[in-house]
């Protein structure tokens, strides 16, 4: 079983926030967490993991007190068993290799970019998948969510570099594929809203201008302004996610016999170049 029972772990965080309990809700909810994840995470703390996964779109300790509605409500939809299937579909698509997904409930506090609010959020590691869920999500999209996610995992382990190795334009790449392998399986409906936020023109201009001299940037967490945007007219919202898509896409446009299996391997300068961005 790849897909991890974390409805089990969630059962236990009702149980254990019923009223008369004398640990604090924050210190279950850390301790529970790391318990099921310390594995993945041997070299930080509980109270770090923690904060990692509240950033990432973990409900917070507050909200336990609706989580048993909250769970009944994903154990109907089958949301365990949509993600298990679907994985295995990817990992022989992919020649892929097993990875351990933990799914969550997604918190209440979600942010609003551009007017759209999430409804969902993953983040993959070179170790493990944690995909955050709302109780709203199709089950395409649940689809739409693991295949991103996945796809992200087998990049990051053909390529097998630490988060502060990894440069700029290979960021990009990774973003780019994990989308157009979206596209490809369920149609564009199931995308992103930010794969066609700008045209053709403006992501030529801020390719040039702004983000040839920044490809060979390295770390991951200097990626972030790239990719996200910092809301001004040089670096606007979800600009890089919109770049590595077109990119990508264009590359296929031009490559329309690469493999999706061959896609995972190639290198994010032999795509670039073989794309309408070639420098």
């Amino acid at each position: 079983m790849v897909v991890e029972h974390t409805n089990n772990l969630l059962e236990r965080l009702v149980e254990m926030s019923r009223p008369g309990l004398e640990q604090s809700p924050i210190n279950y909810v850390q301790d529970l967490l790391y318990e099921q994840l310390k594995n993945h995470f041997p070299n930080i703390s509980p109270e770090e993991l923690y904060f990692e996964l509240l950033n990432n779109g973990l409900f917070d300790s507050q909200e336990v007190i609706d989580l048993g509605k909250t769970l009944r409500s994903l154990e109907e939809k089958n949301v365990w068993r949509i993600v298990q299937v679907e994985f295995e579909r990817l990992k022989h698509l992919w020649d892929g290799e097993d990875c351990p997904i933990y799914i969550f409930p997604l918190t209440k506090h979600r942010p609003n970019i551009d007017g759209i609010v999430a409804n969902k959020n993953g983040v993959t590691y070179k170790e493990a998948v944690i995909l955050f869920v709302s109780q709203d999500l199709a089950e395409t999209e649940i689809k739409a969510m693991i295949a991103h996610e996945y796809h992200h995992f087998c990049r990051l382990n053909i390529l097998n570099k630490t988060p502060d190795a990894m440069s700029l334009k290979e960021s990009l790449i990774l973003e780019g594929m994990a989308e157009c392998m979206v596209e490809e399986l369920y149609g564009e409906k199931w995308c992103s809203p930010w794969v066609s936020k700008y045209s053709k023109e403006e992501l030529m201009k801020k390719w040039r201008k702004v983000f040839v001299p920044s490809l060979n940037k390295k770390d991951v967490s200097k990626h972030f302004q790239f990719l996200y945007g910092d809301g001004t007219r040089r670096l606007p919202n979800w600009i890089g996610y919109c770049m590595g898509y077109s990119i990508v896409k264009s590359f296929l446009v031009k490559n329309s016999k690469v493999a999706p299996k061959i896609l995972l391997k190639l290198s994010a300068d032999e795509i670039i170049s073989n794309s309408d961005f070639a420098l």
